[in-house]
C-alpha cells in the first residue's frame, strides 16, 4: 500500500470515528459510526452532484445547492463532536429529505431520485439510537410516503431545470445509489464482526471469571437457566490448610506486604490444585479451602489428588521460605466422605460447601503439625495402598472426640 493510499484510510477513519470515547457502548459506537459513514456519503453524492452540474451547465442553482447541501451533511460530524448523537441522526435524516425534495423539484421524476428515497427509508433504523426510535419510525414513514406519492403521481413531477439530460441524471443517481447501498454494506458488515468480536471477547472475560468463581458444570447451568441446583457429591475429600504463627506475622508487617504474601502464595495454591485435578473452594482469611470429587473420579483418586496437592504446596512453602525472610508454615487436614455443594445468595453469591466432612476436614487441620499432612482414618482406607502413611492414634478433635489421625509421609 503507497504512502497516499496509507494516508486515505486513516483520515476516513478518523473521520468515522468523529465523536468516539471511552464512555461509549459498542452499540452506542455502531450508531456514532453508521450516522459518520451515511453523513459522509451523502456529502460524496452532493460533491458528485456538484462537480457534473459545474461542468455540464453555467447555471450555479444546481451544483450551488449541491454544495450547501454538502456542508449541511458535514455538519453531522460536528454534532457527534459535541456528543449530540440524536441531534446527528435528525440533522442527517432532515438534510437526506431536503435533498430528495430539492432534486425532485429541480429534476424532476425521470431522474432516477426517487431510488435515494429507498435509502432514506432505511438510515434512520441504522443511525438513531433506540431511545430515539419513534424519531426513526417518522423519519422513515415520511420518506415512504414521499416514495409513494412520488410513484403515484410521477406525470406531475416535471423538471423545473431543463438544462439537464433526464437520462445522465437517471444513469448518474441510480448509479451513485447503488454505490452508497454498496459502501453502506460493506461498512454494516465491518462495523457487525467488529461488535460481535467485542461481544465475544466481552464474553470470553465473563465466562472466565464466572469459571474462576464456580466450577464449570456449575457456572454451565447458572449460565442456562439463572440458577443451580444443590448437588450431593459421595466420595468428596477436603482439603483445609491454615497457617501457623499468623498473627505474629501480622503484627510484624504492614497490611499492603500481608495482602502481596498471601496473594502470591495463594496464587500458586490455585495453580498447584488446578494442576492436580481439585477445585478451590475459597480461601477465609488466611485459610484455604479445596475440594476432590465434585464431578467425575473414584473417592481413591480424589483422595490421591488432594494428598498430591497438599505435598506440592509443602514443598513449595519450603522453597520460598528458603529465599524469602517471612517464614510461613502451614498445616493441612484432610477428611474425606459425602457433601453437598451450590451455590448460596443472589447477590454477590458464592458456591459453598455444606456437611460434617468440611468440619472434620478443619478438624484434621488444626489437630496437625505445621509442615505435615494430616489425614483422617477414612481417607487413609481409601490412600492406604497408594501412600505412604504414619498412624498417630486416637486424638482428640474439637466437637468430635477420639479420632483415627495418620501424617501422610
Amino acid at each position: 500500500m503507497s504512502i497516499d493510499n496509507k494516508f486515505g484510510s486513516r483520515f476516513f477513519q478518523r473521520m468515522v470515528d468523529v465523536g468516539m470515547n471511552e464512555n461509549l457502548s459498542i452499540i452506542e459506537i455502531r450508531y456514532l459510526r453508521v450516522t459518520n459513514i451515511a453523513s459522509i456519503l451523502g456529502a460524496i453524492y452532493n460533491i458528485v452532484w456538484m462537480l457534473i452540474s459545474f461542468s455540464l451547465t453555467d447555471s450555479p442553482i444546481i451544483y450551488g445547492s449541491n454544495a450547501l447541501l454538502g456542508l449541511m451533511f458535514l455538519i453531522v460530524l460536528m454534532f457527534n463532536i459535541y456528543g449530540w448523537r440524536i441531534l446527528a441522526a435528525a440533522w442527517l435524516a432532515i438534510t437526506s429529505y431536503i435533498s430528495i425534495l430539492l432534486f425532485f423539484y429541480l429534476l424532476g421524476y425521470s431522474s432516477g431520485v426517487a431510488f435515494i428515497c429507498f435509502l432514506i427509508i432505511i438510515f434512520p433504523y441504522m443511525t438513531f439510537p433506540r431511545k430515539a426510535r419513534k424519531l426513526a419510525h417518522g423519519f422513515s414513514v415520511l420518506a415512504c410516503l414521499t416514495l409513494i406519492v412520488a410513484v403515484v403521481f410521477q406525470s406531475n413531477i416535471h423538471a423545473h431545470y431543463d438544462k439537464m439530460d433526464p437520462y445522465l441524471s437517471q444513469v448518474v443517481n441510480i448509479s451513485i445509489t447503488g454505490c452508497i447501498c454498496l459502501a453502506l454494506s460493506w461498512s454494516m458488515s465491518v462495523l457487525v464482526d467488529r461488535s460481535e468480536e467485542s461481544l465475544l471477547v466481552e464474553q470470553k472475560k465473563t465466562d472466565h471469571l464466572l469459571h474462576n468463581i464456580l466450577p464449570v458444570n456449575v457456572a454451565i447451568d447458572l449460565k442456562e437457566t439463572g440458577r443451580t441446583i444443590p448437588q450431593r457429591h459421595e466420595h468428596a475429600t477436603i482439603l483445609f490448610t491454615d497457617f501457623e504463627g499468623f498473627t505474629e506475622i501480622v503484627a510484624s508487617i504492614s497490611e499492603i506486604a500481608l495482602v502481596n504474601e498471601l496473594n502470591d502464595i495463594f496464587g500458586r495454591f490455585d495453580e498447584i490444585i488446578d494442576e492436580a485435578g481439585v477445585e478451590k473452594i475459597e480461601t477465609i482469611g488466611d485459610a484455604y479451602l479445596a475440594a476432590c470429587g465434585l464431578g467425575k473420579g473414584t473417592a481413591e483418586e480424589n483422595a490421591i489428588n488432594c494428598i498430591t496437592a497438599a505435598q506440592e504446596m509443602i514443598r513449595y512453602l519450603e522453597e520460598r521460605n528458603s529465599k524469602h525472610e517471612i517464614q510461613w508454615k502451614m498445616r493441612v487436614g484432610m477428611h474425606s466422605g459425602p457433601i453437598v455443594a451450590g451455590v448460596v445468595g443472589k447477590k454477590k453469591f458464592r458456591y459453598d460447601l455444606f456437611g460434617d466432612t468440611i468440619n472434620t476436614a478443619s478438624r484434621m487441620e488444626s489437630s496437625g503439625k505445621a509442615g505435615e499432612i494430616n489425614i483422617s482414618g477414612q481417607t487413609y482406607q481409601l490412600v492406604k495402598n497408594h501412600v505412604d502413611c504414619e498412624y498417630r492414634g486416637k486424638i482428640h478433635a474439637k466437637g468430635k472426640g477420639e479420632m483415627d489421625m495418620y501424617f501422610v509421609k
